[in-house]
């Protein structure tokens, strides 16, 4: 992945505090906003984390079927990201504590919200992405990630 993707991708989430989740429950999709913070993109991957309330049907959706659809962008999209993504729960407290200090960093809002609800923390391994972009440069910025290899790594 040449160094214009990755500064495009990480620039893009840069501007975002919330996402959109779609989960899935026996068939039925299931469609919801999440604050989230972002690792910088690599050529090997992108990891997102959010935090969500232990009882939200979306983290009992993704328990059963970790496979996510994502959407990040403005409320009337002219540029916007949709990717895939597998998503695990991090049963690790400090790993959970360093989630929920970052997205205090990034969003103060987010701060507040989740100082105020029991929350579990969940990492977002993005596998594929795409940006639109109507507004005038490249129209499609894309890219896959090999997560097979990571979700291994992650497992040991």
């Amino acid at each position: 992945m040449d160094g214009t993707t990755l500064e495009t991708i990480n620039n893009f989430l840069a501007q975002y505090e919330t996402l959109a989740i779609a989960t899935e429950h026996e068939g039925q999709p299931f469609v919801t906003r999440a604050f989230f913070v972002e690792e910088p993109v690599t050529d090997t991957g992108l990891k997102l984390y959010g935090t969500f309330i232990t009882t939200s049907r979306k983290l009992a959706n993704l328990r059963q079927n970790p496979r996510v659809g994502l959407f990040i962008g403005p409320d009337q999209p002219s540029v916007w990201l949709e990717a895939t993504a597998h998503a695990q729960v991090l049963t690790d407290e400090s790993a959970s504590a360093d989630v929920r200090e970052s997205l205090a960093k990034k969003s103060p809002v987010a701060a507040k919200f989740i100082a105020r609800v029991p929350i579990v923390a969940v990492e977002l391994q993005v596998n594929w992405l795409r940006i639109t972009n109507l507004t005038g440069g490249p129209l499609y910025t894309e890219a896959t990630f090999d997560t097979a290899t990571s979700q291994e790594e992650h497992r040991v």
